[in-house]
């Protein structure tokens, strides 16, 4: 979690491109302690490997100086936004700590099928339960692939 605060807190976007690397590895050692080594290979791959590098890759081309990162925000402004999140943290947190089956971890572990987070199991979920979905998701990427090449294109 202190990955993720110091991910949207820091004023320099490499840095915080840093700390979203370190919380996209914390994510994916909570898949290894779920048992789904697949899915954390697949998360540090996909998302720490090929986005993380295409978010840089749009920190480098940008090429932000300070005029362009603006001004900071006053104490009062930040004080009142950390007491935003943190009330709406609370309204979310409380809720889900009263839920009566959150001791219920055994009978959890029990309900969990086998092969879960496997590769059989992931694949079927993309492509037989999902696939509407999945096929949207890669034209949004074709799309995105496009739209790179052009504004690159009207830079030359």
């Amino acid at each position: 979690m202190a990955a993720a605060v110091l991910t949207v807190t820091r004023r320099n976007p490499v840095y915080s491109a840093v700390w979203m690397l370190v919380c996209f590895l914390a994510l994916a050692v909570v898949y290894l302690k779920l048992e789904a080594p697949f899915l954390a290979a697949l998360h540090v791959i996909v998302y720490t490997g090929a986005i993380l590098v295409l978010f840089l890759f749009v920190i480098m081309l940008l090429n932000l100086g300070p005029e362009e990162l603006g001004r900071e925000m006053p104490p009062t402004a930040r004080w009142g936004a950390a007491a935003l999140c943190a009330a709406l943290f609370a309204a979310l947190a409380v809720p889900a700590l009263a839920d009566p089956r959150l001791g219920e971890r055994e009978a959890a572990a029990a309900a969990v099928p086998p092969g879960y987070g496997g590769v059989e199991a992931v694949g079927k979920a993309l492509f037989v339960g999902h696939p509407l979905p999945f096929e949207l998701i890669s034209v949004l990427i074709l799309v995105a692939m496009f739209a790179g090449v052009v504004l690159a294109k009207k830079k030359l």
